[in-house]
């Protein structure tokens, strides 16, 4: 069983492992840092980023993370519309590290 350190460890590689993003409007792929990746007072890791439309209507359909070595980690595929005169929206991957006893 892991131990209260195991967990805090645990969230502290995802933070350092964890290194960029890009999301896909359509079939045009756009690489994003990370506005940041917190450990919230639950100790779920969240990993968030802006998706910027430009003023544009968009609608985006696929959201990845990728590692330190330049290779995926996660996506999530979506159908998000940012509205024309939006600036774009905060979207956020939420990882909570749990153990189950067999």
């Amino acid at each position: 069983m892991l131990d209260s350190q195991g967990f805090v460890d645990m969230r502290n590689f995802l933070k350092r492992r964890i290194s960029y993003a890009r999301y896909r409007v359509g079939n045009t792929w756009t690489k994003v840092p990370l506005n940041g990746i917190d450990v919230q007072s639950n100790g779920v890791v969240r990993a968030r980023l802006h998706i910027n439309s430009g003023g544009n209507q968009i609608t985006v359909n696929r959201v990845e993370l990728y590692n330190t070595d330049a290779v995926l980690f996660c996506h999530q595929d979506c159908s998000i519309t940012v509205a024309a005169g939006q600036t774009g929206i905060l979207f956020w991957f939420d990882f909570n590290i749990t153990e189950e006893a067999e």
